[in-house]
């Protein structure tokens, strides 16, 4: 499945944005747009955690670390994060003012992307993006980042670049550019070696004179929320909406905010916990970040026992000579634990057979 890119340039924005009222709430029925193309989809998120041992017990470590809880929804579950921001503007408005100051605060008018759908929520790579439009017409990019991948930042950077590129019509000029603004919430560590700082804000600027700007029709904001969240050192607003992204089901933690958004985010977060087809597809997306997570320690595991099993070959091969085709066969269908075995048996074996023994 290819990359959901909140900036594309295709369509105009009144096609991107929900036709239906209905929709606002940002939840597509599962059963209703995928009964005809992706049923298997469908029953798994009707049945919530319908896998057994060791992948279920991990989905439910990682749901209780990162998403999906048994008594609420938290708000670092993309899915929850956007259904939130896109019934509730305002609050939008009140977070990227926060991640943005001292800026000029900005209103956002309308949410181009509202509505969720199922294919959203399948992959590890898939990001719920929020796309909006201020009053002013500049677009802003918002995204919740539950996990690292590589070349994050190159997808990044190309996201942000393609709303400036696609703003121009027949006609225009460049007098009627937007600035292009993304913001990236990280639930990780993107800059580990600065620990002492977690509000970044990227533009064009001068590597010798940095206090020179080339415009700011470029701008990229990227917050690390754990470490933001462990320096305390950021203004009040920003550091109420860190500590509820990653803790708004801890009401020890809650209690203590008193940033009026962020306390009107946590009751609604409470309507929305209610709505059983929201907490489905909530379930629903992080069991694909389980999903994913196994299919790429499979790999990780194949990958290391095919080279194991490649690297005992030529080491058979630097001593024995070539390999018949019966002990290819037996290195292709051995066990880690067999392969290692025999790596040890080699350093002794005098002919090949002993290795097999």
């Amino acid at each position: 499945m290819s990359l959901f890119n909140p900036f594309s340039s295709s369509g105009s924005p009144a096609e991107r944005v929900a036709p239906n009222p209905a929709l606002s709430a940002a939840v597509v029925s599962p059963t209703q747009s995928m009964a005809s193309s992706n049923p298997t989809s469908t029953e798994r998120a009707a049945s919530g955690l319908a896998h057994s041992g060791v992948q279920q017990s991990r989905f439910k470590a990682h749901t209780q670390a990162r998403g999906l809880h048994v008594h609420g929804l938290s708000l670092c579950n993309d899915v929850v994060f956007k259904a939130l921001v896109s019934r509730h503007p305002h609050l939008l408005s009140d977070l990227i003012n926060a991640v943005r100051h001292p800026a000029a605060p900005i209103t956002v008018q309308r949410i181009l992307n509202p509505t969720i759908l199922p294919q959203d929520l399948e992959g590890k790579h898939i990001v719920l993006d929020i796309l909006a439009e201020d009053v002013d017409g500049q677009r802003l990019g918002i995204e919740m980042q539950l996990q690292p991948f590589r070349h994050w930042p190159q997808r990044n950077v190309y996201g942000v670049a393609r709303s400036l590129a696609g703003q121009l019509k027949a006609g225009q000029g460049y007098r009627d550019l937007k600035p292009a603004i993304g913001i990236s919430l990280l639930a990780h560590d993107l800059f580990t070696q600065y620990p002492a700082k977690a509000n970044w804000h990227f533009t064009l600027r001068d590597s010798q004179y940095p206090q020179i700007q080339l415009d700011q029709v470029l701008q990229v904001h990227i917050i690390e929320l754990h470490k933001a969240e462990a320096l305390r050192e950021l203004p009040e607003p920003l550091l109420a909406w860190t500590a509820c992204l990653l803790n708004n089901l801890d009401e020890g933690a809650m209690n203590a905010i008193t940033h009026p958004p962020v306390q009107e985010a946590l009751t609604h977060l409470q309507t929305l916990y209610s709505n059983e087809e929201l907490r489905l597809m909530a379930e629903r997306r992080e069991q694909a970040l389980v999903d994913a997570e196994d299919m790429l320690d499979q790999a990780r595991y194949d990958g290391e026992q095919k080279g194991q099993a490649q690297l005992l070959a030529r080491q058979l091969e630097h001593k024995f000579g070539p390999l018949s085709s019966y002990y290819q066969a037996q290195l292709s269908r051995a066990s880690a634990d067999q392969l290692h075995n025999w790596s040890l048996s080699l350093l002794d074996a005098r002919c090949i057979e002993s290795v097999f023994i």
